[in-house]
């Protein structure tokens, strides 16, 4: 199909040609002509082809058509649009693994064309091919980033007998430029503030929450706030205030809302939806906020409910209170996505953990207290620019009555063999090397740190 690269130039020499000829009620003929047959979707303005079959779906509107003698056929596929992320080739190949991979497994990876931009759109190109009843399909996928959002469109067709009439649909098309979101500058300095995971989601850091998106499905890890992290004993009450206060200010238009509490579930999952216009694109969503456990509020924004269930297998209407526990784990997994690398500039400071724990005993038989153990941990790591660190941890632990304490000491020096790692020289008289990673909190974020010989990851606090 080439790269369905049109130049304007054609339409101003048929002009200047028919004004040779004299044909002047042409020159306005054309233009009507061309108004009265646009057709609209989603971000998309075109001529529609003419005598092709179309089909309306919740994401996509499919114009097809079949060579009668020859048995060739075409589809063009318009998808509905959906945020764009800060890079027009990682749109491409979300789209890619969106539209064709799910739905032509043998489309492999995309041949790139030239990349584009034209009116502040950014256009990345690609094709592949595969076989369906024995004939050679070529797919090309376009897919137009700016403005806040991505749009793409799909072609598949076994023979060039159809690109005169999809250069008319192409040559035809406009979209249309939404209100996109201004961007909020992060403020928190950190050099790492997104994170591109194997399984194609993008975290990125925001003010108030983590970002992610992956296709046309984004979620929102919200900070924890005095407002919804306030324990509240009535149920219905908190999940009110927490839709009111991360949900609400940023739609409009609420229709078919939805609640779901279970506190037969020992992790009391709370699931709130509804249908909504986005106040920043002014498109309409299905918004899910879920809280589960120590997942904290997430909130889920898909074009519809069907790409909600398809994406993560959850579907409202078959909620029961014998919900099957792990039913949840695709969203509560959605909160481990708050992950940042840690680069060396980010890490001097001192570091601090703190553990509390105390154990009750009884006698079986009059039931009279025993008395009470404790123990009681702090971790210090104070890390220089020069590389250079000093560790402290200090215990406490015992009956109440006859706790002894304890604290060891090291020093050396530390590096990092990776962007998620960090090795000392002598953790308690021996080099350690740790697992590191950052997440994000309101204007800071905790330094998460696991030794790689006792596994198991503490949080960590920067002293001011």
């Amino acid at each position: 199909l080439g790269e369905l690269d049109f130049s304007p130039f054609i339409y101003i020499h048929l002009i200047k040609y028919n004004m040779k000829k004299r044909l002047w009620p042409l020159l306005f003929i054309l233009p009507l002509f061309a108004k009265s047959q646009q057709t609209s979707y989603d971000l998309f303005s075109y001529i529609a082809p003419s005598g092709w079959e179309k089909k309306v779906t919740s994401g996509s509107v499919t114009y097809s058509k079949i060579d009668i003698k020859t048995k060739n056929w075409c589809q063009l596929i318009l998808c509905k649009s959906g945020p764009a992320t800060v890079n027009a080739d990682t749109d491409f190949m979300s789209e890619w693994k969106e539209q064709v991979e799910r739905n032509y497994k043998d489309a492999g990876n995309p041949q790139l064309l030239n990349a584009k931009e034209t009116d502040g759109w950014k256009i990345v190109s690609g094709s592949g091919k595969w076989i369906y009843n024995k004939k050679e399909v070529t797919t090309l996928l376009t897919t137009y980033s700016g403005f806040g959002a991505r749009a793409s469109i799909v072609c598949n067709s076994t023979s060039p007998l159809f690109d005169p009439e999809i250069r008319k649909l192409l040559n035809s098309l406009n979209l249309k430029i939404i209100k996109a979101e201004k961007a909020k500058t992060v403020s928190s300095g950190y050099q790492f503030t997104n994170t591109h995971f194997e399984d194609g989601w993008l975290a990125e850091e925001k003010p108030d929450w983590v970002q992610v998106t992956k296709g046309n499905d984004r979620v929102l890890i919200h900070y924890a706030n005095p407002v919804t992290s306030e324990y509240i004993t009535d149920r219905d009450k908190s999940v009110n205030i927490a839709w009111n206060n991360l949900v609400a200010p940023r739609y409009s238009n609420l229709k078919n809302y939805f609640v779901f509490n279970n506190a037969m579930d020992p992790e009391s999952p709370q699931f709130i939806s509804g249908e909504m216009t986005e106040n920043s694109s002014n498109r309409r969503v299905y918004v899910v906020l879920f809280q589960r456990g120590k997942s904290g509020w997430l909130e889920f924004i898909s074009p519809d409910k069907a790409s909600f269930i398809r994406s993560f297998g959850i579907d409202q209407s078959t909620f029961t209170f014998y919900q099957d526990m792990d039913s949840w784990n695709p969203l509560k997994k959605m909160a481990s996505y708050n992950k940042f690398a840690v680069a060396t500039t980010d890490i001097p400071g001192t570091w601090t953990t703190d553990f509390t724990g105390i154990q009750q005993y009884f006698y079986v038989y009059t039931g009279q207290s025993a008395g009470m153990s404790t123990y009681q941990s702090r971790q210090v790591f104070e890390l220089s620019p020069n590389k250079t660190y000093k560790w402290t941890l200090s215990v406490a632990s015992g009956m109440v009555g006859n706790i002894k304490g304890k604290t060891t000491k090291t020093n050396g020096r530390y590096a990092q063999p990776s962007s998620w790692q960090i090795s000392f020289t002598d953790i308690s008289g021996k080099p350690a090397v740790y697992d590191a990673y950052f997440s994000c909190i309101k204007g800071a974020r905790i330094l998460w740190l696991s030794n790689t010989t006792y596994p198991g990851f503490d949080a960590y606090g920067r002293k001011e």
